[in-house]
């Protein structure tokens, strides 16, 4: 089963990945984990790329994280089954500092600033992403689900 999962900054997409993963013992990649180092700062593409390519070679793969230049649209026609996870504003912004925090404590630098504020409140959350994740439920509404409450959330765990 190969599982691509997108989704508002702070809407859980690691932690359903995690959970998805455990559950049906498939590797799980996040792009978060790949694209920054623990200060923040990018790692190149040239790098980054390939271990993508790499994993979605797999015969099984859980995938979460927008990133667009990584490879979206072959994850999107790869994928068996796309989560899209939009939760509300709020929701989302309180689990992104708790995730913050256990970063923190992990050896990532602090990225709680104004832009990671307004990123998540906003910046995440802008027309063109919306209208964006509006034509991947469309284009492939066979295998998308959309979540857009802890419940759906909670739901959709206890049968995948």
């Amino acid at each position: 089963m190969k599982i691509a999962v997108l989704g508002y900054a702070g809407s859980g997409k690691t932690y359903l990945s995690d959970h998805i993963a455990k559950k049906k013992n498939i590797p799980v990649l996040h792009l978060d984990d790949i694209k920054w180092d623990k200060e923040w700062k990018p790692i190149d593409d040239s790098v980054v790329l390939p271990k993508v390519a790499d994993f979605m070679a797999k015969e099984d793969w859980i995938i979460d994280g927008y990133y667009t230049y990584l490879m979206i649209d072959e994850r999107l026609q790869k994928a068996d089954k796309i989560v899209l996870l939009q939760l509300p504003r709020m929701t989302c912004f309180f689990r992104a500092v708790k995730r913050t925090k256990i970063r923190r404590q992990d050896g990532y630098a602090n990225d709680m600033n104004w832009w990671f504020v307004k990123f998540t409140l906003f910046g995440c959350r802008n027309k063109e992403r919306r209208n964006y994740y509006a034509e991947i439920a469309d284009k492939y509404k066979d295998k998308t689900v959309v979540l857009k409450t802890k419940q759906q959330v909670d739901e959709f765990m206890r049968i995948i």
